[in-house]
């Protein structure tokens, strides 16, 4: 426009000079040469009107060229991951991207070029979108204001900022023109995955607390090794047994520096003494490498038995039990080896000896601890008197096939059986039989021990471990699977809906302003609401392979196998339909006065290339749609890409 301008004077100028020149031309020059200066007067002329034409047309491309790049730069903001704005000088808006105006939604047509910062802040105040702001609000803007007025020209360090539901980060630059640049990246699902490992990480560390006391309440010693054979773990009946040895100090040492500083302080085994050197080289070479218990004495005497494992993961657990009073009765026994056998037999087992028919001709007295008769009233009797059916009704049979045929099932191998108490209690035993043969016919010798108490012992720990897969799978809370079994099922489900080609479908549920109704109603009654929850969902989705989990917090997932888009959303409005029917009271709820549900659907054949957790996820996202477009509401999401 300037360069117009001086074109337009210099014209002007020339105009002038021309027809001054011309005036005097005419006064005192002849007419040929009157004419020549005329012609040469005219030709400057339109040399300098084409000159002004030329760039007029390089104005107009250059402005063209301008608007061109102005259009380019708006494409690039715009297609920006991350919400973009620039305030000028006085904190007013001069650009901003599409990605911003989704992030602050709720603030509307405000948020517009040539708004003010300020007003922006305060309108988002109103509206309670910032929670750390709630209670006080000005103190909370004058230092947003301060901290404003204070962004340096560096971006590196952003400042994280919460702002309704989501989290974001916000890199914030000044410009020598005193513009401020701020990219605002949505960072919700990274604080969230923070949140969900310091959670787990706390669960781990009361886990890992727990099972350190349950180790130091053993009465056997433990010792665990990691795979380069360091001390991980002692506990306190390894230090009450080793009291030479500092185990608080010694993790992370090797179990090789733990036998040198047994060895300078003469505490190995008896068994080393005289030859140590040799001992340490032996016991390192064996380590870990046989299933065999290895017996030591101490010098104070303790006879420790142990047992060493190793765990997939190489690491090496050492069970060291005091067998003490054991091999005290071991060495007293091997005195007389008639007197030890009698001892071994008769201490904990029943012994019988009976002839071909099946009469017993003799019982120890352990017999009667075992089975209530007294000797006296089993010599003499059959065998079977202490059987139960089925064994009872085969016994004879047995004896008469093995007396033809020398063939038998018990011989040479410990069985179990049913057995038959005095009182008529059923016993669990093991019998081994052996044959003595004599010059006036065999004879059977049986050891019968009770397997009772081991028997009821396994079928409790069956139970023990039936009810700990249970509650390690279920929610304590609201008895649904949790979020470890969802995620299994859900990648079960997804590998055979590739298989089969079947369709799939996830209905991720959340209950609509939960955390007001638990700060209204407290805590118990927040759980109470949520049990609820549980019972309308599992009511809705009641085929046996579908499957209702609690995902954490008030969320909760109904994995719905074999299902389509219309069955998935006929569970999703039965959903609502119970808890709408639970009439659970929500006076703070803003569009109900009674708990509602916002559900994001997923519902797709899933497909190679896609993946269970990218299902998921978009079933967030329309949860997310729910949400925003007013809860108490089922939103499909809108697949995009393989599934």
């Amino acid at each position: 426009m300037a360069v117009n301008v001086w074109l337009a004077a210099a014209v002007a100028a020339l105009l002038m000079t021309a027809a001054l020149t011309l005036w005097e031309l005419l006064q005192t020059t002849p007419p040929w040469a009157q004419a020549l200066q005329l012609l040469g007067l005219l030709l400057s002329l339109c040399a300098l009107l084409g000159l002004t034409r030329q760039q007029a047309r390089q104005l107009e491309l250059a402005k063209s060229e301008k608007l061109l790049l102005h259009q380019r730069v708006l494409e690039a903001v715009n297609a920006m991951p991350a919400g973009f704005d620039l305030w000028d000088s006085e904190d007013r808006l001069v650009l901003h991207n599409q990605v911003l105006e989704q992030q602050f939604a709720a603030l509307g047509p405000l948020l517009q070029d040539g708004a003010r910062f300020e007003d922006l802040v305060r309108e988002s105040l109103k509206l309670g979108l910032v929670k750390e702001a709630m209670g006080r609000e000005q103190a909370w803007l004058d230092e947003r204001l301060r901290g404003r007025k204070a962004a340096g020209a560096s971006a590196n360090q952003p400042i994280l900022h919460r702002y309704g539901e989501r989290w974001t980060h916000v890199y914030q630059t000044r410009v020598p023109s005193g513009d401020l640049v701020s990219v605002r990246m949505d960072v919700t699902d990274l604080i969230e995955t923070q949140q969900e490992l310091a959670r787990v990480q706390a669960v781990a560390l009361q886990n890992q607390r727990l099972l350190e006391q349950a180790i130091d309440a053993m009465p056997a010693g433990i010792e665990i090794f990691d795979a380069q054979d360091r001390l991980v773990k002692a506990n306190r009946r390894m230090q009450a047994w080793q009291p030479h040895q500092d185990y608080a100090q010694a993790q992370g040492q090797s179990f090789e520096a733990l036998l040198r500083a047994s060895l300078a302080h003469g505490a190995l085994p008896a068994e080393a003494i005289g030859r140590e050197d040799e001992w340490v080289a032996q016991r390192l070479a064996s380590r870990g490498q046989t299933h065999e218990p290895l017996l030591n004495q101490l010098p104070n005497g303790l006879w420790l038995q142990t047992y060493e494992t190793r765990t997939p993961e190489g690491y090496l657990l050492a069970v060291h039990q005091d067998v003490s009073d054991l091999v005290a009765k071991e060495q007293q026994l091997k005195a007389s080896q008639t007197e030890l056998e009698a001892i071994i037999r008769t201490a904990a087992v029943a012994i019988f000896t009976i002839d071909a028919q099946g009469q017993i001709l003799s019982c120890n007295p352990a017999s009667e601890r075992l089975f209530g008769y007294a000797p006296s009233e089993l010599v003499g009797q059959n065998i079977n008197l202490l059987m139960d059916e089925p064994e009872r009704s085969h016994h004879d049979h047995y004896l008469r096939r093995y007396a033809e045929r020398g063939m038998g099932t018990l011989r040479g191998r410990p069985t179990e059986f049913h057995a038959l108490h005095k009182s008529g209690r059923s016993l669990t035993v093991q019998v081994a039989v052996s044959e003595v043969r004599k010059p006036d016919g065999p004879l059977f010798v049986g050891v019968i021990s009770d397997l009772t108490e081991r028997k009821q012992f396994e079928t409790e720990l069956q139970h023990a471990n039936e009810r700990l897969l249970r509650l390690s799978t279920t929610d304590a809370l609201t008895e649904l699977a949790n979020r470890r079994l969802l995620m299994q099922k859900l990648e079960e489900e997804w590998r055979r809906g590739l298989r089969t080609g079947t369709p799939l479908s996830l209905l991720l549920v959340d209950v609509d302003h939960f955390k007001l109704f638990n700060d209204h109603y407290g805590h118990q009654a927040g759980d109470e609401a949520l049990i609820k929850v549980a019972q309308a969902l599992s009511t809705s989705a009641n085929r046996p392979a579908d499957l209702v989990a609690r995902y954490g917090g008030e969320e909760f997932v109904l994995l719905l196998a074999q299902t389509d888009v219309e069955g998935a959303m006929a569970v999703a409005e039965r959903c609502r339909e119970e808890l709408r029917s639970a009439a659970i009271e929500h006076v703070l709820s803003s569009h109900s006065e009674y708990l509602t549900l916002s559900i994001g659907m997923s519902s797709a054949v899933p497909v190679r290339g896609g993946s269970a957790s990218q299902w998921l996820a978009q079933a967030d996202l329309a949860l997310y749609q729910a949400k925003a477009q007013g809860r108490d509401r089922v939103v499909l999401a809108q697949l995009f890409g393989p599934v």
